[in-house]
């Protein structure tokens, strides 16, 4: 698999924008998602926030945090996220409402991407049942809040090939490189 360039969070809770500010910050290309556009609002509010903080605290220089804010771009449509290399969801903890996303995102994602979900309880392997890619779906489960927290615990389903683990498994890497 090729190196990672864009990723796509769908869900712009705290969760979701944390992870969208790890990897804006790492810097990766962002799409955050989310149906509410107050959410998005929010979410851009307070990952400019964090981010002026882990500047000011000097964990991050401030060209990382500006590129960072230039790399981050919000959207309402699920069909922005068809460019990212892996798209992780931090949606609602219900599996039904997770596998109707997984289904759709199988549609709409690159046929080499990844597709994660954020979830702590529900199965990998019945979310990646949802698609026809079950060996590129698997768990990333961020400890809250994301930006600060350095722990990712990584979830394989049944079907999760080698290379989708080893893939993601850099990408939490690469998370942990800016804060020091």
């Amino acid at each position: 698999m090729a190196e990672m360039k864009c990723v796509g969070v769908v869900g712009a809770g705290q969760m979701g924008s944390g992870i969208a500010q790890l990897a804006a910050t790492s810097g990766l290309d962002v799409w955050l998602m989310d149906a509410d556009r107050d959410a998005l609002s929010r979410a851009t509010a307070a990952i400019s926030s964090s981010v002026k903080r882990f500047v000011s605290k000097g964990l991050i220089s401030k060209e990382i945090g500006d590129d960072a804010m230039h790399r981050l771009r919000v959207t309402l449509n699920l069909e922005d996220l068809s460019s990212a290399d892996i798209i992780v969801e931090a949606i609602v903890e219900s599996e039904d409402i997770k596998k109707k996303l997984f289904k759709d995102l199988d549609g709409i994602a690159k046929s080499c991407a990844i597709l994660a979900s954020n979830t702590s309880s529900i199965s990998i392997t019945r979310l990646a049942s949802a698609t026809k890619r079950p060996s590129q779906v698997i768990g990333m489960h961020f400890m809250n809040p994301p930006p600060i927290m350095k722990l990712v615990e990584i979830i394989r389903g049944a079907d999760t090939s080698e290379e989708t683990f080893i893939a993601t498994k850099a990408l939490a890497e690469r998370f942990d490189l800016f804060l020091k």
